[in-house]
Formats: structure tokens, C-alpha cells, sequence
């Protein structure tokens, strides 16, 4: 009993006698738990969260849209073999004018039976629910977006100028749906008796369906939508288009995000675990003379292992109680302020499972063990006698390798000052330390610098879309108008420098089986158009030399995979069949999928020369504010001039949605960069810390024979300084590939093509300095506590 209670006490005393040490470490581990803690957190919350909401809303596989129906149809409908429910809906695009007078897009969906919806389920939240008759229920996010409350009056225009006040009965939420801040349209739903009041009838245009969960190909889908149309068809009504239901934005981020987690997480873990058996080795290297006594006076080798390991395991207890309350308390915030409304994600829970809570308390206790195993292994392997003959230094100063030698060269050929050549012999005295010391901060160099290029490149990629759009202002008209007359209103307006008429239209490609893509946006433009400065991917841009060319974007070309420049594609525009030839493919605008034709031939195929829908206007540099003043005042002008304006957008609106798209990306990446730099940071720490301590006795020696204390800080802020401007350079140079790697697979994850990559020697400079700061923090510490310390007692520390 009194050996049990002697060892445990050594222990106690190891911890408390060492506290700086013993902080050091239990940090090194905590970072580790702290990361991985954050990263399972998250995916748990995010997975299971929006993965839930998707259950719940009961999404549809496809649309299909045809002339106005009854639900007799879709019950009809609903019999067809894999279509496991059907249901129709009337969608209208109307606008909505908020508190201080702004008229923003709002999209109403007529739901014939609000307490029966098999497909694209809205779940109630706050007040009526279903709304009656001259109310509408609001998806949960419009009511900012609006500046509206519950109970509020909403002034509802249709696009041909009808106005009618609706009241707001609650709030709904239809997981379907993103920001409207990132989207621009607000969301509310009605009953057909209301959509009826409003001017649009009281049946429906769209067939909703649902497949089988099994049936996840949009092969599949396509065979029963097929089947779907046959039957509208039979009931002699055309079917105007059909669409299977595309992956949303919010998965696209979800996958990016959960990307960045789990290649960073388990980076962190390894360099993590790196630190931790620096600092076991370090420790039993110092002790190896308090292991030869304890074995001389009788403990077996099982006994000092078990020490050892409770030492470690203890670090590991005080990591796990710093790391997973913080890892959790971080998760919840980033899905609250960040991910929640961004995404449009409703947390039914934002506690993590108990299983993940013992996963990472397992993980944060193994850490340390299994990182200590081998250290401990060779440590309490040493033969008493040797371990009682073992000053610790001696090898080092004894064994002249080839380091050694050369430093000695350098001394006799060029005289350079003792403390500088003594710092590097000192790092090179354990050079297994520091090797592993260097990968830690080399790896976290890289990254760390890698993690902030891949966020210029976002911003660069972003500076792209919004140089793709030339015009300060896009209005769109609820029919086409004379170009002169749309082009003369513009011009009236003073500060207006250009202006240009473009059409644009709903296009699908037709395929070899007579099958349809899914509608995209077709833009019929000038082809020496200077509002577009478009970014060729390949091929050429459009020439009025060709007749029947088209360009698409990458989004298209995500979406039909087999296209390729000097391809012939059929298209249906407007009713009427082309055969386009495809001239070249230009870089997203974040947009979603399109396709450019010369204006000329899009009049010619939809016979209306001279006509346009859309207008672009140029003010001479305006931005923010100065765009939307310009916005403004041009939909008053046109409405004063009788024409009928459907939208209105300014580039800076483009580039704030697409700025927001990205938010959440771009706060992972500083999460995981800030945790690189405080692991990068720990491990040069822990080193300088441990190399101190190992060297008390030295540094006695050295203030013995005269060294004053500035000579012994000088030494050690050197050794750190060479430590951190060594592992920078090696760091700089791998976070090259490795930053252009990131933001190729970040914007293949996001947008199906690489961001425009860009380096950030800001992100390298600004580690430079704060390795300097680290490398004098971690040096100086140690140093002043031993500096402190007398000759007498230096001298006999052990």
C-alpha cells in the first residue's frame, strides 16, 4: 500500500510540480478534441437536421406544367404505377411592398388542401393555419426579407399593375426554399379561393409528384414523368414542360462544408497527435534518472508504465473537459447565426447524439495513450545502470556528427557569434523532436496559408460574376415593348451613359430520343454586346457572321455532359424548334444554367423583331447605394410611361447574393485556418517549452561561467527564431500546390468548375510575423522562469 500511494503521488507531483508543462500539453490535446469535436458536432447537427427537414417536406421528383386542371386529375395521376403521391399547385410571381415602401419579389403557391399535402409539405409555425381567404401564410424567412409581422397587412401587385391588400395569418416553414437574401424572392402561400381574388383563377397549372425513395436517377424519374405526361395528355390538355426537381443550392454548400471538415479535422487530429508525443517523449526523457531509482529500489517496469500512462491519461482528462464543451458550445453557434437562416435549415434539436459525446471523450483519452505508448515503451525499457548514468546532454556533447562539425567549421572560417551557433546546435540536439516539431509546423504553415488563398480565390471568383455583368441595372418587362421606346425612357434619365435591349426566354434541348432537358434561361443579346465581359472556357463568343450560334455556361454543361463545341443543338424556344450551332462555353455567373443567342436570330425565330424584354443600364461606375437610387428611379420612369416592369435587379444585388452563397464556406475555412495556426502555434510552444526545461541545468552552467541573462534569452529566442523561419520557408513553398488543389476541389464541390485561383501573400506574410511572435512568446516564457532561478538551485535541478 505505501509503494501504491508513493506512485500516485509522484504523479500528483509530476502534474502540479510541472503545471506549465502539464498546461502545455493537456492545450496540444485539447486543440485536437476541440476540432474534431466541432467537426463531428456539425455534420451530426447538419446532416441530421436538414436531412430531416427533407423527410418531413415530402420533396418533389418532378413538375410538370399544363393548362389549368382540378384535383380530379391529380388523383388520377396519383394511380400511375411508381408515383407514390400527386398534387397540384398554382405558382404565381407577384410583388409585395415592404414597410418602408421597397417592392420586392414574392412568389404565391396555391395549396388546394393545406392539412393534406403529400407532396412539398409546408410545416405551420406561428399563428393561423390554413389560411383563409384574403390571408397568406409566409415562408418563416420572408417576414424579414418583407419587414413584415404576423398580423401585418401586405400590399400584394400583380405584374399587370393590380393591387390588393392580404393579410399575414402566420409563418410556414418549406425546407424546399433558401435565404431570400441569397435568392431575391420572398415565398407565401395562399388557397385557390385567394389566388382566385387576386386575378389568376382558381385552378391549377402545375402536377406535383413523388417517386419511390429507391428510384434516385434521373433516368428513372424521366420514365414516369413520362407516363405523367401521357396521361395529362389524355385528358386533352398539352403538357407545356415538365422538370425533374434539381439538387438545391443547400446541398451543395452541405457537401463543400462537410469536404472542408473532414479533410481538415483529420489533419488536425494527426498533427495533434504529433505534439503529444513530442511532449511524452520530452517527459520521459528528463525523468529517465527518476526511472533508474524507481527501479532500483524494486518497481517493476509494469508499474512505471502504469504511472506514465496515468500521467498521460490525466492530460487527456483535462483536454477532453476543455475541448468537447467548447467544440459544442462553437457547433451550436455556427448553426444558429450562420447555417440556420442561411440554409434555411429548423433545428428541431441542437443536441449531439450521447454516442458522439463518448466518441470524442474516447478519442480525446486514446489520443494521448496511443501517442504515449511508444515513448513509454522505449522509455521504462532502460537498464537501471544506464538510466542512473544518464546526464541527459551527454550524447549531444560527446558525439560529433556531421551538424556539429560543420558548425565548428563555420566558427573557424568566419567568426559568427557564440549564441547564434549555440541555437543551432541546441535544435539540432534532439533531432527527432524536431523533425517531428517542424512537420507540425510545416503542415499547419501550408494549410494555414493554403486555407486563406482558397478564400481570395473565393473573393477573386466572386469579382469575376460580378465582371461578367457590365450593366448597373437589369429591368425586366411583363411583355416585350419597342427596343426605341424601352431604350428612349432610359436615356431620359439623367447620369445614364448606355443602354441595351435584350430578350430573354425559357429553352430546353431536345435530345437524339426526342426526350427534354430540363428549362434554362436563353439570352438573346447584340452580339457585340459591351455589357457582357464574358469568360471563355472554350470555343469562341458570339459573331453576327454566324447565323444560329449559341454560347452556354458551365452550369448548362454540368447539366447536359455530352455537348461539345461545333455540336448542332436542338432547341425549343418559344414553341418553335432551331437547330443552334454551339459556338463556345463561357465560366458560371453563379446564375444557374443559361445559353447567349444573337438577338437578330432569336427575333427571327420568335417573330419579334425589334421588340426586347429586358433592358440594361449603364450610369457611368455606380455601386451599392448609387445602384439602387438608379433602380429605383428607373421603375418609375418606365411605370409613369405605361409599361409594365416585372423585375428590376443591380449587379451589386447579383454580387450580394452571391457573396452570401458562399458565407458559410468561407467561415469554415477561417474556423479550420485559426485552428491550424493555434496547433502550429502549440506545437512550437510545447518544444521551446520542453527544450528549456531539459536545458536548466545548461543554462546554470552557462550564467555560472559569466553568460548574463540577456546572453541566455538571446540564445533561446534564436533557437525559436530558427525553428519558425525555417519550418515558414518549407511551409510557404508546399502551401502552393496545396492552395491551388483547395480551390480547385472547393469550386468543383460548389460550382462544378475551380475557383479563379489565387495565392494570398498576405495570408504568408502575416503567418511570417506571427511565427516571429509565436517563436518569441514560446522562447521567452521558458527562458525567464529559468533566469530566475539561482546558480545553486539551476544546478541542482533534476
Amino acid at each position: 500500500m505505501p509503494m501504491i500511494r508513493t506512485r500516485w503521488y509522484k504523479v500528483l507531483l509530476d502534474l502540479w510540480g510541472n503545471r506549465g508543462r502539464t498546461l502545455v500539453v493537456a492545450l496540444a490535446i485539447a486543440v485536437g478534441v476541440y476540432a474534431v469535436g466541432v467537426i463531428v458536432d456539425v455534420q451530426e447537427l447538419l446532416l441530421r437536421e436538414h436531412g430531416s427537414d427533407q423527410a418531413q417536406a415530402l420533396i418533389a421528383a418532378a413538375t410538370i406544367r399544363t393548362l389549368p386542371f382540378d384535383s380530379d386529375l391529380a388523383e388520377r395521376v396519383a394511380q400511375i404505377e411508381n408515383v407514390t403521391a400527386a398534387e397540384g399547385r398554382h405558382v404565381a410571381d407577384v410583388y409585395a411592398y415592404d414597410a418602408q415602401g421597397d417592392r420586392k419579389d414574392l412568389q404565391i403557391t396555391a395549396v388546394p388542401d393545406f392539412t393534406l399535402m403529400t407532396v412539398d409539405r409546408v410545416i405551420p409555425l406561428e399563428g393561423a393555419w390554413p389560411p383563409r381567404t384574403n390571408e397568406i401564410v409566409l415562408e418563416r424567412l420572408a417576414l424579414d426579407f418583407l419587414d413584415v409581422a404576423v398580423g401585418d397587412t401586405l400590399l400584394i401587385e400583380r405584374q399587370d399593375g393590380g393591387t390588393k391588400e392580404l393579410t399575414v395569418a402566420g409563418t410556414g416553414y418549406d425546407a424546399q426554399q433558401f435565404s431570400p437574401e441569397v435568392t431575391v424572392q420572398a415565398t407565401g402561400y395562399v388557397t385557390p379561393d385567394t389566388m382566385r381574388r387576386l386575378g389568376f383563377g382558381d385552378q391549377l397549372t402545375e402536377m406535383r409528384i413523388r417517386v419511390p425513395e429507391e428510384m434516385n436517377s434521373e433516368d428513372q424519374i424521366r420514365a414516369v414523368v413520362d407516363d405523367v405526361e401521357e396521361q395529362i395528355e389524355r385528358s386533352g390538355r398539352p403538357v407545356l414542360s415538365s422538370t425533374i426537381t434539381p439538387e438545391g443550392p443547400q446541398e451543395a454548400i452541405i457537401d463543400t462544408v462537410i469536404f472542408i471538415l473532414s479533410s481538415f479535422g483529420l489533419i488536425i487530429l494527426l498533427l495533434s497527435g504529433f505534439l503529444v508525443v513530442n511532449a511524452i517523449s520530452a517527459l520521459i526523457t528528463q525523468q529517465i534518472q527518476q526511472i533508474g531509482v524507481m527501479k532500483l529500489i524494486g518497481a517493476s517496469r509494469r508499474q512505471i508504465m502504469g504511472m506514465y500512462f496515468l500521467n498521460v491519461l490525466a492530460y487527456g482528462v483535462i483536454a477532453v473537459a476543455i475541448g468537447i464543451p467548447l467544440a459544442a458550445v462553437t457547433a451550436r453557434l455556427l448553426m444558429t447565426e450562420i447555417v440556420q437562416d442561411l440554409l434555411n435549415v429548423q433545428p428541431e434539436s441542437l443536441n449531439v447524439s450521447l454516442w458522439i459525446i463518448a466518441a470524442q471523450i474516447i478519442m480525446g483519452l486514446a489520443l494521448p495513450l496511443l501517442a504515449g505508448l511508444l515513448p513509454v515503451l522505449n522509455g521504462t525499457r532502460i537498464t537501471t545502470q544506464k538510466a542512473l548514468n544518464d546526464t541527459g546532454m551527454q550524447a549531444s556533447m560527446n558525439e560529433k556528427g556531421v551538424t556539429e562539425r560543420l558548425l565548428a567549421q563555420m566558427q573557424r572560417i568566419r567568426p559568427v557569434q557564440r549564441s547564434y551557433l549555440l541555437s543551432i546546435r541546441n535544435s539540432l540536439r534532439h533531432k527527432g523532436r524536431l523533425l517531428q516539431t517542424l512537420f507540425v509546423l510545416i503542415i499547419g504553415t501550408a494549410l494555414f496559408i493554403s486555407v486563406l488563398s482558397v478564400n481570395r480565390s473565393v473573393n477573386a471568383t466572386l469579382d469575376s460574376f460580378l465582371h461578367h455583368h457590365q450593366y448597373d441595372v437589369s429591368l425586366g418587362m411583363a411583355r416585350p415593348y419597342r427596343i426605341d421606346e424601352l431604350e428612349r425612357v432610359a436615356l431620359s434619365l439623367s447620369g445614364v451613359t448606355a443602354v441595351e435591349s435584350w430578350s430573354m426566354d425559357a429553352a430546353t434541348r431536345l435530345h437524339a430520343d426526342d426526350t427534354k432537358s430540363n428549362f434554362f434561361r436563353i439570352y438573346a443579346v447584340p452580339p457585340q454586346t459591351a455589357l457582357i465581359d464574358p469568360q471563355m472556357d472554350q470555343g469562341t463568343w458570339l459573331n453576327a457572321a454566324v447565323q444560329n450560334g449559341v454560347v452556354i455556361n458551365s452550369d448548362l454543361l454540368d447539366k447536359e455532359p455530352d455537348l461539345r463545341v461545333g455540336d448542332v443543338v436542338r432547341l425549343e424556344i418559344a414553341g418553335r424548334e432551331l437547330q443552334a450551332l454551339l459556338m463556345g462555353i463561357i465560366r458560371t455567373d453563379s446564375q444557374g444554367p443559361a445559353a447567349y443567342m444573337g438577338y437578330d436570330d432569336y427575333a427571327y425565330l420568335t417573330r419579334t423583331p425589334g421588340l426586347a424584354t429586358h433592358v440594361q443600364v449603364v450610369a457611368g461606375g455606380q455601386e451599392g447605394g448609387l445602384q439602387d437610387s438608379l433602380r429605383r428611379d428607373l421603375f418609375q420612369a418606365y411605370e409613369d410611361a405605361g409599361f409594365e416592369v416585372s423585375s428590376t435587379r443591380t449587379a451589386e444585388q447579383i454580387n450580394d447574393q452571391n457573396k452570401l452563397m458562399f458565407t458559410i464556406i468561407v467561415a469554415f475555412l477561417i474556423l479550420m485556418a485559426l485552428l491550424l495556426a493555434a496547433v502550429g502555434g502549440l506545437g512550437l510552444t510545447t518544444t521551446m517549452s520542453i527544450n528549456i526545461l531539459e536545458r536548466i541545468r545548461e543554462i546554470g552552467v552557462l550564467r555560472a561561467v559569466g553568460a548574463s541573462n540577456i546572453s541566455v534569452r538571446q540564445i533561446v529566442l534564436a533557437e525559436g527564431v530558427v525553428i519558425g523561419m525555417l519550418s515558414w520557408l518549407v511551409g510557404m513553398l508546399l502551401s502552393l500546390p496545396i492552395s491551388a488543389f483547395l480551390s480547385e476541389q472547393v469550386g468543383l464541390a460548389l460550382l462544378n468548375v475551380p475557383l479563379s485561383y489565387q495565392y494570398s501573400l498576405t495570408a504568408a506574410v502575416v503567418w511570417f510575423f506571427a511565427l516571429l511572435g509565436i517563436a518569441v512568446a514560446a522562447s521567452l516564457g521558458p527562458a525567464r522562469d529559468a533566469v530566475r532561478l539561482t546558480i545553486r538551485e539551476v544546478l541542482a535541478y533534476e
